[in-house]
């Protein structure tokens, strides 16, 4: 089923360097939705297939109605998931959502490392996650809620260094699972900023050392990596024995789709930062017409002609087919690079791959 990503607050108490929410808040954060509002969507979205909701921003947990909009979001049989960045979580909120049942708690933090982690996220940022973080543990304990509580680090050039023993070190706090993604860098960022985003040898190195943690932990599901194509997956898999699955097919316009500040539907994140593709013939592949989860035609937004015609593009052969070296390749029918950045860069979208190749070669020169 599908799930949708919304920024159910456009308000922050955080100013991470890379993050695409400080971007659109440039302008000013915009209101947030009226619980009515939000609510309705609940069901309009249940009606439309979806199966869970994520609640990111901005900081879903400054809405004090928050634990109301995830008791309806479970009432609509919904399986729900909030995003936070542990800068504030009262306990009225926290008890709140603990008290909501079988939800999944995701708090943001790049490193055990606390220069690290604020560099990029704020100074201070990462004493008040922790502590965040370790009262709702002990309170999910008290309670015996069933809730999930996971931690979410974004890999950077400032925490690559000792990604291995942060890791380990995070996992001592008992939490669920640790998610590893990625930083993107985007043209609004500025030059200082996206030299922080670590380059294909890096995404791969730093891949390799979440790989060897969870060797080193033994604990299979604990650590899990949220990027990266299925040769470097696979390679991994095989040379450390970790457990990730190949499959890495776009699941845009059809299994996800994003709901932006103003409450607007998109297929992904990624169709507001690159330019609309062209088919073959010259004409577009698609308009951006999102639909508002406010109007009761959000039930149906799946058959819409933006969401159709985007999953129409993001799975056409003409698309990958400029990639000559998928061709050759023995996960090519389990895996799409983001096609939107297949459309903008081309073969630069395989230098993870050309990389992971590399190392291939050399283990089977033995060297």
């Amino acid at each position: 089923m599908t799930t949708v990503y919304w920024d159910i607050s456009g308000r922050c108490n955080a100013r991470c360097l890379y993050c695409s929410a400080q971007h659109a808040r440039r302008a000013g954060p915009p209101a947030d939705a009226p619980l009515e509002t939000v609510l309705g969507a609940l069901h309009r979205l249940r009606a439309a297939g979806v199966g869970t909701v994520v609640l990111l921003g901005g900081e879903p947990t400054l809405r004090d109605d928050l634990p109301a909009i995830v008791r309806e979001a479970r009432r609509c049989d919904l399986e729900i998931g909030i995003a936070t960045n542990g800068q504030s979580l009262p306990p009225r909120i926290r008890d709140g959502l603990l008290e909501a049942g079988r939800i999944s708690i995701n708090v943001s933090l790049d490193s055990a490392f606390a220069a690290e982690n604020d560099a990029v996220r704020g100074d201070g940022y990462h004493a008040r996650a922790l502590a965040a973080l370790r009262e709702l543990l002990d309170a999910r304990c008290s309670s015996g809620a069933p809730a999930r509580v996971t931690i979410q680090v974004t890999l950077t050039r400032a925490n690559l260094e000792r990604l291995e023993e942060s890791l380990l070190r995070l996992t001592d706090l008992g939490v669920d699972t640790i998610l590893v993604e990625r930083m993107r860098s985007y043209a609004w960022q500025s030059p200082e900023v996206r030299q922080l985003a670590p380059g294909p040898a890096e995404w791969v190195a730093g891949a390799e050392r979440i790989a060897r943690a969870a060797a080193r932990l033994g604990e299979p599901g604990r650590l899990a990596l949220n990027y990266g194509l299925a040769r470097l997956k696979a390679w991994l898999a095989a040379g450390h024995g970790f457990p990730a699955s190949p499959e890495k097919l776009c699941p845009g316009g059809l299994l996800a789709a994003v709901v932006d500040f103003e409450g607007f539907l998109h297929p992904c994140r990624n169709v507001l930062q690159r330019p609309v593709p062209a088919r073959p013939d010259g004409t577009p592949w698609y308009t951006i017409r999102p639909i508002s989860v406010a109007q009761p035609k959000a039930a149906g937004f799946l058959r819409s002609p933006y969401f159709v015609d985007f999953f129409n593009f993001a799975h056409s052969a003409s698309v990958y087919g400029r990639l000559g070296m998928c061709h050759t390749c023995p996960h090519y029918t389990v895996c799409e690079p983001c096609p939107l950045d297949v459309a903008t860069f081309g073969e630069a979208v395989l230098a993870e791959c050309r990389w992971v190749a590399a190392l291939e070669a050399r283990e089977g020169a033995g060297g």
